[in-house]
């Protein structure tokens, strides 16, 4: 998904981190998951795999993401969700149901359909991804709303 919708050139040399999704999702709280992946150790797959497999019950969701990537490395961050997060009442309809496996990759709001963008830019995304954020809140955003209103 990464090479069809990114400019980036991605390493296969991988390495995992594991986050244990609490279900929240604002902006506020990706930065704060930025500063947290950055102080997490590196796994190889094994581990990764090794660590998820005893939490196998209890997983509700499992979702891949970039989380950085670079020539030398990407780093792909595994967010797992719990059965036992849910109220009473629902953990009892799902508790004997399979996890779910997704992968994903996030777009900035500035990104054109079919337009490729930075990878990188949840996790900094360096100066390309600040002008190209700064050019969509200050002209291309305005534009697209008046376009829709008339």
């Amino acid at each position: 998904m990464a090479k069809i919708n990114c400019w980036n050139s991605i390493s296969p040399n991988l390495f995992f981190i594991l986050s244990d999704f609490k279900g929240v999702n604002s902006t506020e709280h990706n930065m704060s998951r930025n500063r947290a992946n950055n102080s997490k150790n590196l796994l190889t797959l094994d581990s990764a795999v090794e660590i998820l497999q005893k939490e196998f019950n209890d997983l509700y969701d499992v979702t891949l993401y970039i989380f950085r990537a670079n020539t030398k490395e990407t780093i792909l961050e595994i967010q797992y969700y719990r059965k036992s997060n849910f109220d009473a009442d629902y953990f009892a309809a799902i508790k004997n149901d399979p996890p779910r496996f997704h992968s994903k990759i996030a777009m900035p709001g500035y990104a054109l359909e079919g337009e490729k963008f930075d990878v990188n830019w949840e996790s900094g995304g360096g100066i390309h991804h600040v002008w190209r954020n700064f050019l969509w809140r200050n002209f291309l955003c305005k534009r697209k709303i008046k376009n829709l209103k008339g």
